[in-house]
C-alpha cells in the first residue's frame, strides 16, 4: 500500500562495531537497571515506590527478552493491512456519531465526566485506530480526527469545571494577562520576571479583547486549538524520517492519547507553549533538508526562535539539552547531520544574549539562587507533594498505560538500533532511549534537586513526541514479527487492539485527576462554585493587607497582587498569603483562615508546597481520618465563623465587616476569574 521496505530512507554506514555493541547491550542493560532500581527502592525504604515500579519493571524485562528473541530473526517491516474490508466512510460515521455522543454526555452532566463519557471517546480513537490499517487511510482525516479528540478532551475539563486550575500555574498566568488586557501594556519588571517574556500573556489578552471574553475563558478557548495543531507538525516531521504513513499517523494518534500530552492540554501556560514552538521549530529545522524553497522556511525558523526565546524564561535550556542529546545521537549512530549546527549555535547566541543583555534581572532573581552550594552539597530525597498517593488498587491501575507503553517502546527502541543503517529513524530510536529516564517513574523523581530545583520533570511533555515515535513503531514491529514467527493460535490483531484501548482508556481517564471511578475518590484540581463563592465573600468584606491562612491551592489563588489605581510601584499585595503550618495550632492565627471542608472530608487537604528554595520546607497532606476530624473540630470551637457553605468554612479573630472594601476596577474583575 505504501510501499515500505528495510531501505526505506536516507541509507548510510554509520559506526557498525559501536552500534553493534549498544544493540547488543541495551536489553541487557535494561534489565540490570530495573533489578538495580528495586534493590535501591527497598534499601531507601520505599516499598510503594518498588510497588508501583512493578507496572513498569515487568514489561521493561518482558519486552527486552522479546527484544533478545527476535534479535536472531529476519524481521522485514512491510504495510499492515489488517482491515481491508472495513469502509473508510463507515469508520468516519462511527468517529462522528460517538463523537457527538461524547458531547452530549457533557452536556447532560454539566461539572462532571461521567464513566460512559470515556466509553464514547475510547470508541472514536478505536475508529481512528482502524482506519490508519485499513486500505484506503486518508491522512488529512486521521489527523483532524486526532485533533477533535484532543480538543474534546481538553475543553471537558476547562470548560465544564467552575474554575480549572490544574497545576496552579494557571492563576498567576490569568492575572498577568488579565492586567496586559486592562492596562494595554506588558506588565512591569516590579510585578514579574515574566515581564521579560511577554508574547504568552500578550496572546491571551489580544485574544479577551478581540472576542469579548473574560481572560479565563479566553485563555483555555485559544490555546487548546494552538496545542493540539503540534499533531500537524509531528506528522510531517515524522513522515520525512521514516518514509511511512501508516508509522507516522500511529505515532500521532499515540501521542494525542498520551496521558502526560493529555495533561498539559488542559495546562497551556508559559512552558507548554514553548514546547508547541519547539516542536514547530523541529519540523522547520528538518524541512529545511527534504524541501527544495530552503530561504522561507529559515526565515521561519529564525521567527520561531525568536517567539521560543520571549514565550517563556529557562524551557530554551532544556530545549538545547535535548538538540544536543540529538547531535549526540546522530554522532554515535554515523547518520547525516539533519539538525544545522550554525542554528543550533544561533539559538544559543540569541537566548544567552537576551538573558545577558535585557533579563538580566531574571537571572539574577530566578537563576542565581538556585545555584547556591547550600542547595546542592547533599542528594535530598523528596517526602511527597500534593500528588501523594494512597498505593491502593485504584491507583495502580492508573499505571497500566505506561506499562504498554514501555512494552511497545523498548521493542521499538531495540528494533531501531539493531537496523540502525536502514534509516534516521534510528536516531530518534537512541534519542528516545538517552531520554527515557526523564519519561517514566524512575529514582530520579524522588531527588529533590532533580525534581524540584531543575525541573526535570517538564521533560516528560519535551520528550513525549519522541516517545510515542518509538511505541508506534514498536506496535508495528510487533505487529510484523507475530503475523511472520508468532504462534498461530496467536491473535496478534485482538492483542494489539486490546493493549491500545488499555493505553487509551487508562491515559485519558488517569490523566486528570477529576473523576470518581470504581469507588475511590480522586483529587480535585479545580475550585466548585461554592468555593468561589467563599472566595468572593473574601474579597468583600476582608480587608487589604490582612493575614489569610488556607491550604496549597487556594494560597495559589489569593496570591494575586493588588494594582491601585494611583500607585506605580506594582508591588503590593491585597493579603498576607500564608499555608497552615499546623492545624492544631489554628486558634492561635491572628488572621483569617479559609478552610475548604468539603474537599477535605472528600480528598484530603494539602498544605504543603510544591516549589520551594529551601529544602527545609514543611510538606505534608492533611487526610481526612476520624484523628484529623476529632483534632480539627477542637482547634476550631473557640474560632469566629464569619462565613459558612457546604464547601468552605471561614474563620476570623472577630467579627466580620458589613461593607465591601474593594475599590480597584481591576481588582473587581479578578473576583470572576
Amino acid at each position: 500500500m505504501f510501499g515500505l521496505s528495510e531501505e526505506t530512507g536516507l541509507t548510510y554506514v554509520g559506526n557498525t562495531r559501536l552500534m553493534k555493541v549498544i544493540s547488543f547491550l541495551f536489553p541487557i542493560a535494561i534489565i540490570l537497571a530495573v533489578i538495580l532500581t528495586f534493590v535501591w527502592m527497598f534499601a531507601t525504604e520505599k516499598p510503594a515506590y518498588a510497588i508501583r515500579g512493578l507496572f513498569t519493571g515487568v514489561p521493561a524485562v518482558v519486552s527486552c527478552f522479546f527484544i533478545l528473541y527476535i534479535y536472531r530473526k529476519d524481521v522485514s517491516l512491510h504495510d499492515i493491512d489488517s482491515f481491508p474490508s472495513i469502509n473508510i466512510r463507515s469508520l468516519t460515521y462511527v468517529f462522528g456519531i460517538f463523537y457527538l455522543g461524547s458531547i452530549a454526555a457533557l452536556l447532560l452532566s454539566s461539572g462532571s465526566r461521567p464513566w460512559y463519557y470515556f466509553v464514547f471517546i475510547l470508541v472514536t480513537y478505536l475508529s481512528v485506530f482502524l482506519q490508519i490499517f485499513s486500505e484506503k487511510v486518508k491522512p488529512s482525516s486521521v489527523l483532524l480526527e486526532s485533533f477533535l479528540i484532543m480538543v474534546n478532551l481538553t475543553y471537558s475539563v476547562t470548560l465544564n469545571y467552575d474554575f480549572y486550575f490544574g497545576t496552579t500555574d494557571i492563576l498567576p498566568h490569568i492575572f498577568l494577562s488579565e492586567f496586559t488586557a486592562v492596562t494595554g501594556q506588558t506588565i512591569p519588571i516590579s510585578l514579574s520576571d515574566y515581564a521579560f517574556f511577554p508574547l504568552y500573556h500578550i496572546l491571551v489578552a489580544e485574544s479577551s479583547q478581540i472576542m469579548n471574553l473574560s481572560t479565563k475563558t479566553s485563555l483555555f478557548l485559544i490555546t487548546a486549538p494552538i496545542y493540539a495543531i503540534t499533531i500537524v507538525f509531528l506528522y510531517y516531521l515524522f513522515n520525512y524520517i521514516t518514509h511511512n504513513r501508516q508509522i507516522s499517523l500511529l505515532s500521532c494518534l499515540l501521542f494525542s492519547a498520551s496521558s502526560i500530552v493529555l495533561y498539559y492540554s488542559t495546562n497551556v501556560i508559559t512552558r507548554t507553549m514553548s514546547f508547541v514552538a519547539f516542536i514547530i521549530l523541529l519540523y522547520l529545522i528538518y524541512s529545511v533538508n527534504f524541501k527544495e524553497e530552503k530561504f522561507s522556511l529559515k526565515t521561519l525558523s529564525i521567527i520561531v526562535l525568536l517567539f521560543l526565546t520571549l514565550v517563556h524564561n529557562v524551557s530554551i535550556l532544556q530545549f538545547v539539552l535535548l538538540i544536543i542529546i540529538m547531535l549526540a545521537s546522530e554522532y554515535i549512530i554515523g547518520s547525516a547531520n539533519y539538525v544545522s549546527k550554525p542554528f543550533f549555535l544561533l539559538l544559543n547566541v540569541t537566548f544567552t544574549s537576551y538573558w545577558f543583555f535585557a533579563a538580566y534581572l531574571f537571572m539574577q532573581r530566578s537563576l542565581t539562587p538556585r545555584l547556591q552550594s547550600h542547595l546542592l552539597d547533599s542528594i535530598v530525597l523528596t517526602a511527597g507533594g500534593s500528588d501523594v498517593l494512597e498505593e491502593g488498587l485504584i491507583s495502580l491501575i492508573g499505571l497500566l498505560d505506561k506499562s504498554v507503553f514501555l512494552f511497545f517502546a523498548l521493542i521499538g527502541i531495540g528494533f531501531l538500533l539493531k537496523n540502525y543503517r536502514k534509516n534516521y529513524a534510528s536516531v530518534f530510536g537512541l534519542f528516545a532511549l538517552l531520554t527515557l529516564m526523564f519519561y517514566i517513574p524512575n529514582p530520579l523523581n524522588t531527588i529533590w534537586q532533580f525534581k524540584v530545583l531543575f525541573r526535570v520533570d517538564r521533560f516528560m511533555l519535551f520528550v513525549s513526541p519522541f516517545m510515542a515515535f518509538v511505541m508506534g513503531y514498536g506496535i508495528y514491529v510487533f505487529w510484523n514479527y507475530m503475523d511472520k514467527y508468532g504462534p498461530k493460535k496467536f491473535n496478534t490483531v485482538s492483542f494489539v487492539v486490546v493493549l491500545f484501548s488499555i493505553f487509551v482508556l487508562i491515559s485519558s481517564v488517569f490523566s486528570i485527576s477529576d473523576l470518581d471511578m470504581l469507588g475511590q475518590s480522586s483529587k480535585q484540581e479545580y475550585f466548585t462554585d461554592h468555593e468561589l463563592s467563599s472566595f468572593e465573600h473574601v474579597y468583600n468584606y476582608v480587608p487589604e493587607g490582612s493575614a489569610v491562612y488556607s491550604d496549597y491551592y487556594t494560597t495559589r489563588y489569593f496570591y494575586l497582587p493588588s494594582i491601585p489605581e494611583k500607585s506605580s510601584g506594582m508591588n503590593f499585595s491585597i493579603y498576607n498569603n500564608y499555608r497552615i503550618d499546623n492545624v492544631s495550632e489554628l486558634s492561635s492565627y491572628r488572621g483569617y483562615v479559609i478552610f475548604r471542608t468539603g474537599e477535605f472530608l472528600k480528598n484530603g487537604l494539602y498544605f504543603g508546597t510544591d516549589e520551594s528554595s529551601t529544602k527545609e520546607t514543611s510538606n505534608y497532606f492533611y487526610r481526612n481520618t476520624p484523628e484529623n476530624r476529632i483534632d480539627l473540630e477542637a482547634n476550631l470551637t473557640g474560632i469566629n465563623k464569619i462565613y459558612s457553605n457546604p464547601a468552605t468554612d471561614i474563620f476570623a479573630p472577630g467579627p466580620a465587616l458589613k461593607k465591601p472594601i474593594r475599590s480597584s476596577n481591576l481588582n473587581s474583575t479578578l473576583t470572576g476569574i
